[in-house]
């Protein structure tokens, strides 16, 4: 079997279509099918790619430009020739599946869609409310739409998101994936700059810089926890356009226990989560899937997320972790108080964590994924025979 994945996000850009698109890859390709990614060409470095990456095959088109959307940062392919070197590359790859990344937007996504005569596959990865962006192009995305063979959403309010434009029709959920060999709560730890002290509790946030990550809330609650708790210290993880809007909201009684570690990369993230005590995710919504939590969970951390509908999914409250309501500083600082209070509590939910993110693994993802591939093909040759 010949995969083609197409995708606007790949090494050198960072996030989690990046990082789903080269395990899955990866994963595929241990199962014995043959795998080959289609993306564009990045003006910038962002991160390295993982060294085995190198074995996947990867054709480049056009050039990739950054628009904001979703109270966040995207992008999308160009070029005067990206629609020739496209159609070029499906019709000469003889590939039996063709599969989106970026559900059917523009530019490659949409494009190999477009010119596939394979069987059609897209996973949609996104959590929003109303897209005025799908209802403008909807006369124009439609009928590429209409040529999935197969559609897989990461979670339900993925599937509600499109639901919203679109009818549904075949799909299955499947979600998301996590290295669990990667990603353990044995190893390495953080080279922090400074000694962690007997009885200090680390809290950790990773992610993106951006409003909707909530970061500010998790702030204004260290403000308080910071000066009840002396034994504590709070991580960020990650760079972005607030940053230097979030270092202000610190107040100076805890400023010298709040420490920003601006970008931190692929190989050091384990690390990081690794030493960690505590892990708070306080997104304030567009999450479909809880990437970070998973990561966290597979480091054996307790977890306190914001209840938003991609977290909820994934977090059994008082199992493996709690969740507070969106933007609610003083639950928050309840939930926290709650886990640095409690050092069993804390070990407990860290070992359920671990326990339930070994049901995410990629190998088993990966598997889910390709029996719906045969799925869809023994459709496609059972219909050509009526």
């Amino acid at each position: 079997m010949r995969v083609l994945m197409a995708t606007d996000h790949y090494y050198p850009y960072p996030g989690g279509i990046t990082e789903h698109t080269y395990h899955l890859s990866r994963e595929l390709i241990r199962l014995g099918i043959e795998v080959e990614i289609l993306t564009s060409n990045f003006p910038h470095q962002f991160v390295e790619e993982p060294p085995d990456a190198k074995n996947i095959k990867v054709h480049r088109v056009g050039k990739s430009y950054y628009i904001r959307a979703n109270k966040s940062q995207t992008c999308f392919s160009f070029s005067r020739k990206i629609t020739t070197q496209i159609k070029d590359i499906i019709e000469n790859g003889n590939y039996d599946i063709v599969h989106s990344q970026n559900s059917v937007a523009p530019t490659i996504p949409f494009l190999s869609l477009l010119y596939s005569k394979s069987v059609n596959f897209a996973t949609f990865h996104s959590y929003h409310g109303f897209s005025l962006g799908y209802e403008l192009f909807k006369p124009l995305l439609l009928p590429v739409y209409t040529k999935l063979d197969g559609k897989i959403f990461v979670s339900k309010p993925a599937l509600e998101t499109i639901a919203r434009h679109f009818p549904i029709g075949e799909h299955r959920i499947i979600p998301n994936g996590i290295d669990v060999e990667k990603f353990n709560p044995e190893g390495e730890k953080y080279p922090f700059p400074f000694e962690k002290r007997d009885g200090e509790i680390y809290i950790l946030f990773v992610g993106r810089l951006e409003l909707r990550k909530g970061t500010r809330y998790l702030i204004q609650a260290f403000n308080t926890i910071g000066k009840k708790y002396t034994n504590t210290r709070l991580i960020i993880g990650g760079d972005g356009p607030l940053r230097k809007s979030l270092e202000k909201m610190v107040k100076r009684d805890v400023s010298d226990r709040v420490h920003f570690l601006g970008f931190v990369s692929s190989h050091k993230l384990p690390d990081l989560y690794r030493s960690c005590d505590i892990f708070v995710s306080p997104a304030i919504g567009g999450e479909s899937f809880g990437i970070v939590l998973l990561e966290a969970m597979a480091s054996g951390k307790p977890v306190i997320a914001s209840d938003n509908e991609g977290y909820r999914e994934l977090v059994s409250e008082g199992v493996d972790g709690f969740l507070f309501k969106r933007k609610d500083v003083a639950e928050l600082i309840n939930k926290l108080e709650i886990l640095i209070e409690n050092p069993e509590l804390r070990h407990k939910l860290g070992e359920s964590a671990r326990l339930k993110a070994l049901n995410y693994s990629w190998t088993k993802i990966a598997r889910e994924v390709l029996d719906y591939y045969e799925y869809a093909l023994r459709k496609r040759n059972e219909n050509s025979y009526h």
